[in-house]
């Protein structure tokens, strides 16, 4: 295996030439040079080095310091950002295991040599530096090996890693599912062993790894690796259930209190007690929605690798709704109250959001998304103003729901093509832009845009009452609700 000087980012190399300038030693390191020796287009390059934190913000002024657990640095390029860590030592090493010892690791901050910081990595496919002088792998921990065998497997002893830091049983679903490896026999077991130790970690840091699962193009792959090892039923029954039927929630959540949606880094929030499955589904439909879930999951990656090129990424809330979404069960777009609508969302939603801990922005975001379906689908009866919706914040999250939706249930005679040109249509009418691109993590998905908001004053006067405050990116329930029976605009 070799790797191309061509591939190697011209600003990740500039940050290793002037570390090496100071007297440090510096090296590509992880991802990065595991995707290049397998041919793969790195999404970002990391840098391990030999200086401390403090050292690296005085030589770059781009530079800003971030973390407590793990202190390193963020070199900005624009928005680009060169992550640069210092050599590190696994502060346990050489110490005796205890079997009811506590090993979760809280703090990461011990420095080591090149060779200890590899060792002190979760996989050996991530323990590999690349010196960019001498233009060679250096392998301290067989990933070359591995790599060739195609096998994800632990650092050192599985237990006592996935001990030190359960999240690195998601990140090991992660990576198989992700490069099509196979996980290592004593890796695997070891995650049958220590699944249930996931909710120990930080809520944000596993909310944030099931996201990367569903949003790195294999997603179909990683719940079926969730279901297989028993992992999505420690994480979220419901979604087990929802995905594998009963016989794949059998292993129980830790904790059973009820509980409310927890913000991000709130790590002591218990994790609520709630049925499997929406009162409205019962085996035979949850069947049916189950098959579409799986569709959905398959139109997500390849919506994925079709838009690899833009970098396109759905949204947190965009996940959370695609999960919802398929289990909601309509019969048709007339069918049913709005109440109804409303209940089967909040019915479906709530237990997930609660039982994963997502974030209450995210989960009001997906619940926005969530209504505004009904509003997108073909409908005997006319959408008046439908502007409204398209000036939402949110509307490109639920056109891109709406969409991958519409694909995995398509059938002859299916006019929900039509009817997504028309809805880009107008959004592009709305804004004045070009083609819509999917909305991405990083930027809103949609745009106020198309109206001059001398205009937008005026139309509210003229309609009479008192302006609404805005509310920001998040809106509010009666908003929704608004935009959803396609009357009035009370905040574009």
């Amino acid at each position: 295996m070799a790797i191309s000087r061509e591939k190697i980012d011209a600003d990740a190399e500039k940050v290793l030439r002037r570390l090496r300038r100071y007297g440090h030693s510096a090296y590509l390191v992880g991802g990065c040079v595991r995707d290049l020796l397998l041919g793969r287009s790195p999404k970002d390059f990391d840098v391990a080095t030999s200086a401390t934190p403090a050292e690296i913000k005085d030589l770059f002024r781009n530079c800003r310091i971030i973390g407590r657990r793990f202190r390193l640095a963020h070199i900005f390029f624009g928005t680009k950002i060169i992550e640069t860590s210092t050599f590190r030592t696994n502060p346990r090493e050489g110490m005796p295991v205890d079997e009811e010892e506590e090993l979760l690791i809280r703090r990461d901050n011990v420095f080591g040599t090149a060779e200890e910081d590899a060792r002190r990595r979760d996989f050996t496919i991530n323990g590999l530096f690349y010196d960019i002088e001498a233009g060679e792998v250096i392998d301290y921990v067989g990933g070359l090996a591995d790599l060739e065998a195609r096998l994800v497997r632990t650092i050192g002893d599985p237990d006592i890693r996935f001990r030190e830091d359960p999240v690195r049983i998601l990140r090991a679903i992660k990576f198989a599912a992700r490069l099509g490896f196979a996980l290592e026999p004593e890796t695997y077991a070891a995650i049958l062993e220590h699944r249930a130790e996931i909710p120990k970690c930080a809520a944000p840091r596993v909310l944030e790894e099931i996201y990367r699962l569903l949003r790195e193009g294999a997603a179909r792959r990683s719940m079926e690796l969730l279901l297989e090892t028993g992992v999505a039923a420690t994480l979220a029954p419901e979604l087990a259930w929802r995905f594998g039927g009963d016989e794949a929630s059998a292993v129980p959540p830790p904790g059973a209190d009820a509980g409310e949606p927890a913000e991000a880094g709130d790590d002591e929030a218990p994790r609520p007690s709630a049925p499997l499955h929406p009162p409205h589904l019962d085996a035979v439909t949850g069947a049916a929605c189950r098959a579409v879930a799986w569709r959905v999951l398959d139109e997500l990656d390849a919506s994925l690798r079709e838009r690899a090129q833009d970098g396109w990424q759905p949204t947190n809330a965009t996940l959370l709704a695609l999960l919802v979404e398929p289990f909601l069960l309509e019969d048709g777009p007339d069918e049913g109250s709005q109440r109804d609508h409303f209940t089967r969302i909040e019915d479906t939603l709530r237990p997930v959001v609660m039982r994963v801990r997502a974030s209450r922005r995210d989960a009001e975001r997906a619940r926005q998304i969530l209504i505004a379906q009904k509003r997108l689908r073909p409908s005997k009866r006319r959408k008046s103003k439908p502007m409204a919706l398209v000036r939402r914040d949110y509307f490109l999250e639920a056109l891109t729901v709406y969409e991958l939706m519409a694909r995995a249930t398509r059938e002859p005679g299916d006019e929900s093509g039509d009817e997504i040109s028309r809805w880009y249509s107008l959004w592009r009418k709305s804004t004045g832009a070009a083609p819509a691109p999917p909305a991405t993590s990083e930027t809103p998905a949609g745009t106020d845009g198309g109206e001059d908001s001398g205009e937008r004053r005026r139309r509210r006067r003229r309609r009479g009452g008192r302006r609404r405050r805005r509310t920001g990116a998040e809106g509010s329930a009666p908003d929704v609700a608004l935009a959803a029976e396609g009357g009035g605009d009370a905040e574009t």
